[in-house]
Parts: structure tokens; C-alpha cells; sequence
């Protein structure tokens, strides 16, 4: 298999000695290489683009460093409500809550 590459190729810059010249009390600076074609994702795209890889909501909010109402706020994953319990309605007796009347011949 061959692989062409058009175009020159990226030259790294040479590392900078870390020492100081013997008349100069300024220490060497480095440089931070910053390549022209990187591109920062929002925070919104970095979730999705987690979520899509397959990672919990609990794992995309500590990589980020933000909390998981974040996240779901991003996903648009709303909390299901609690199942709310009704409460019974008061039943209606027929029969009264009076004792039996006596019979005779007991």
C-alpha cells in the first residue's frame, strides 16, 4: 500500500536550549506550537460528541467537569417525573358502624 502526501510537509520547530546565555539573566522562553487548524468544540458539541461515542451522562460530566443537570440540559434528557401514588378516596359503608342490637333469648 502507498501513501502520497501533496503538499509540504509540517516542520516542527527545534527545541530551544533551556539554559540562559552567560550575559543574559533572562531565562530561555519556550514557545507554545500552536497549530493554525485546530478547532475548539463548544462545550454542547463535546457532550454530544461523548454521548455519541457511547460514554454515560455521569462519565461526559466528570470528563468536562461539569454536572450531570448540565449534561442532560445539553442532551435535552428531561428527569422523568415521580410516578405520583394516588391517594384512595374515602369509601362509603353501607352497613353502621353501631353494635349489633341484642337478640332475644340470649
Amino acid at each position: 500500500m502507498t501513501i502520497s502526501i501533496s503538499g509540504p510537509l509540517p516542520v516542527s520547530p527545534a527545541p530551544e536550549s533551556s539554559t540562559t546565555s552567560a550575559g543574559s539573566n533572562q531565562p530561555a522562553q519556550k514557545k507554545a506550537a500552536v497549530p493554525e487548524d485546530v478547532v475548539r468544540l463548544s462545550q454542547t458539541a463535546q457532550v454530544h460528541q461523548l454521548k455519541q461515542a457511547g460514554q454515560t451522562v455521569s462519565q461526559i460530566a466528570s470528563n468536562l467537569s461539569i454536572s450531570a443537570a448540565t449534561v442532560d440540559g445539553y442532551l435535552n434528557i428531561t428527569a422523568p417525573k415521580p410516578a405520583s401514588t394516588p391517594t384512595p378516596a374515602p369509601t362509603q359503608s353501607t352497613s353502621t358502624s353501631t353494635a349489633a342490637a341484642p337478640t332475644k333469648g340470649s
